[in-house]
C-alpha cells in the first residue's frame, strides 16, 4: 500500500491558494453571494434563477452553467430524524448547520451525542469534549485511513485505476465507488486525539450503534435517545454528521432538468458526456455528481482538477475563453510548478505534473 511521500497542507495554505486562484481569473468583480433556487432552457443558453443575501430574486442569463456547489448542498440524515416532532427537528443540528453559523458551535455545552463515522463527527468530538462529555455513535466499527479513499487511488497506481474505472460499464463503476469510498473514517492523527479523549473519559465511542428513536424536550431542553442496543441516553444537544444526499432526481435545482431533459441515472448519479455536459444543455456538472465519469475521487483536489480541465476544453471549443487555451500538458506543469512554490524546498511531493 501508498506510504507517502506526503506532506499534509495547512488550512491557509489552501485559502491562499483560493485567493491566488480568484486574482489570476482576475474574478474580484464577478464573485457574490448567491444561492440558486433553479434554472431553465433560456433561447440558447440557460436562465438561472438565484437568491442574494438580501432576499431578492434576480434571473441571470448565461451560455453555459458550471454546477460546482460542493457535497454540501444537501444534508443526508439518517432514518430516525424523518420521525421526529417540530420541536426536535428545529432542535436536532446537521453538522453543516454548524459550518454556516459559527455561533451556533460556540453556544453547545454540556453532554453531546454526535452520530456518524467520519472526519467532521471526529472533529466535532475534539472541539467539543472539553465543553462536556461527547458519545460518538456509529454505524459500523471504526475505521482509520490517511485518505478517505483506497490509497491505490493515491499512490503510484493511480493511473491504473482510473483507466480500469473509465474503461468499465457503469454497474461496475458505481460498484468501484461504493468500494474505494467505503464510507466515514478519520486520519491516523485524528484517531490519537480521539484516542486520547477517550482515555480522559471526555469522549465514548459506540460501534455498531444506531439511534432508534429520540425525542426532545423544550421545557428542558434535553434529548433522550433509544439505540439499536437497549441503550438509553440522555444529551443536552444532538448533531447528525451524516454526510451529503446524492439524487439528481429528488434535487431541488437539478431536479427539473431531469424533468426537461431527463438523462439515466444509476444511483442518483447522471450519465453525463465525456465534457461533465448534461446531455444537449449548456449545463457541466462538477463534483460528487459527476462521479460516474471522473471516478471515486472526484470530490478530492485530483477530480477536481480533471473535472475543471474537461469543462475549459469544452468551454474552449464553443469559443467562451479569452486567450489561448492550455493543454493538459500545460496545466499539470503549472500544478507542479504551484505545488513547488508553496510547499516550499523541503517539501516532499510526488505524482504531480500530467496527473489530471
Amino acid at each position: 500500500s501508498y506510504h507517502g511521500p506526503f506532506v499534509l497542507p495547512s488550512s491557509q495554505m489552501m485559502l491562499d491558494f483560493c485567493k491566488s486562484l480568484v486574482k489570476l481569473g482576475r474574478l474580484d468583480d464577478h464573485l457574490w453571494h448567491a444561492r440558486a433556487e433553479s434554472m431553465r432552457p433560456s433561447g440558447s443558453g440557460m436562465c438561472v434563477t438565484v437568491k442574494t443575501a438580501s432576499g431578492r430574486s434576480q434571473d441571470i442569463h448565461a451560455k453555459r452553467v458550471v454546477v460546482a456547489r460542493g457535497p454540501t448542498w444537501r444534508r443526508q440524515w439518517p432514518g430516525f430524524y424523518y420521525n421526529l416532532d417540530t420541536a426536535a427537528v428545529a432542535a436536532i443540528y446537521h453538522a453543516w448547520d454548524l459550518f454556516d453559523t459559527p455561533a451556533e458551535m460556540k453556544s453547545l455545552h454540556g453532554r453531546g451525542l454526535i452520530v456518524g463515522g467520519g472526519l467532521t463527527s471526529a472533529h466535532l468530538c475534539a472541539q467539543l469534549a472539553p465543553r462536556g462529555r461527547v458519545d460518538l455513535l456509529l454505524r459500523r466499527d471504526r475505521r482509520v485511513k490517511q485518505y478517505d479513499l483506497g490509497l491505490h487511488w493515491m499512490g503510484t497506481g493511480r493511473r491504473d485505476c482510473r483507466r480500469e474505472y473509465e474503461s468499465s460499464p457503469l454497474e461496475k463503476r458505481m460498484a468501484i465507488q461504493k468500494e474505494v469510498r467505503d464510507g466515514g473514517s478519520i486520519t491516523p492523527e485524528l484517531d490519537a486525539v480521539i484516542s486520547d479523549l477517550e482515555t480522559k473519559g471526555q469522549v465514548h465511542l459506540h460501534e455498531w450503534t444506531e439511534v432508534v428513536s429520540a425525542s426532545f424536550d423544550p421545557s428542558t431542553s434535553s434529548w433522550t435517545v433509544a439505540l439499536n442496543t437497549n441503550e438509553v441516553l440522555e444529551a443536552d444537544y444532538l448533531i447528525c454528521a451524516t454526510g451529503a444526499l446524492v439524487d439528481v432526481a429528488s434535487d431541488p435545482l437539478l431536479g427539473t432538468l431531469q424533468e426537461i431533459h431527463p438523462l439515466k441515472l444509476h444511483g442518483g448519479l447522471p450519465v453525463l458526456s465525456e465534457s461533465l455536459q448534461w446531455g444537449r444543455l449548456p449545463v457541466h456538472l462538477m463534483g460528487n455528481l459527476a462521479a460516474l465519469e471522473l471516478g471515486p475521487d472526484a470530490v478530492n483536489m485530483a477530480g477536481a482538477a480533471r473535472g475543471a480541465l474537461r469543462i475549459s476544453k469544452a468551454l474552449a471549443v464553443a469559443g467562451l475563453l479569452e486567450g489561448p487555451h492550455k493543454s493538459e500538458n500545460q496545466v499539470g506543469n503549472m500544478g507542479n510548478q504551484e505545488s513547488r512554490g508553496r510547499t516550499g524546498k523541503n517539501a516532499k511531493t510526488e505524482g504531480h505534473g500530467k496527473e489530471y
